[in-house]
């Protein structure tokens, strides 16, 4: 009889051992899987924030005029007027990069505070109830409105927009989608000032 006994504490001991070994890994198992939940939260939560800024920063061009030649012929220079998407961050314009091609010639161009040539852009304030722009600091949001002045390509590298020629204006903010403008010019230039979009 006494042996049984024993035996049945020996198998009662090993029974224990193992529900505790199982509850041990059950515990390693679930701190694992709740530190690796975090680190996905946190990535998630990263990921949602930029690709909000990337949705919600995006520059609006609300018109392009060009300003025709004495001889009407060509476009000598654009007219681009800007803001930012309602809700969007404020974006600095010394960041932004202008590309104007006429299917021939591209010209990329950056924001300058005074010169205005193939090769830089200038910023003309239109409405700024916010007071955040300036010429040495041409940072815009969703109520202020700026007139972009676009040489659309120099001496070095004209790109020339007679009529009926096919353009491409591409606008690169610092963050956000990019927006892209396709078209053709008017079939004659009757006026010193062509809409050019919308």
């Amino acid at each position: 009889m006494d042996q049984f006994a024993s035996k049945k504490g020996a198998v009662g001991i090993g029974t224990l051992i193992i529900f505790i070994a199982m509850v041990l890994v059950a515990a390693i198992a679930a701190a694992v899987l709740i530190n690796v939940s975090g680190i996905l939260q946190q990535r998630a939560m990263t990921t949602g924030k930029q690709s909000i800024e990337e949705v919600s920063s995006n520059i609006v061009v609300k018109s392009i005029t060009g300003n025709s030649n004495a001889g009407r012929t060509n476009v000598d220079s654009l007219n681009i007027t800007v803001s930012t998407a309602a809700g969007a961050q404020r974006m600095d314009l010394r960041q932004l990069i202008i590309k104007v091609s006429n299917g021939d010639n591209m010209s990329i161009q950056k924001y300058s505070t005074t010169v205005v040539d193939g090769e830089n852009f200038t910023a003309t304030e239109l409405r700024d109830p916010s007071n955040v722009f300036s010429a040495s600091s041409p940072v815009i949001d969703s109520s202020t409105l700026v007139m972009l002045n676009v040489v659309p390509g120099g001496v070095s590298n004209p790109v020339y927009f007679p009529t009926r020629q096919p353009y491409r204006i591409e606008m690169i903010p610092e963050r956000g989608a990019s927006f892209v403008i396709e078209g053709t010019t008017p079939a004659s230039y009757s006026l010193d000032l062509i809409e050019m979009y919308p």
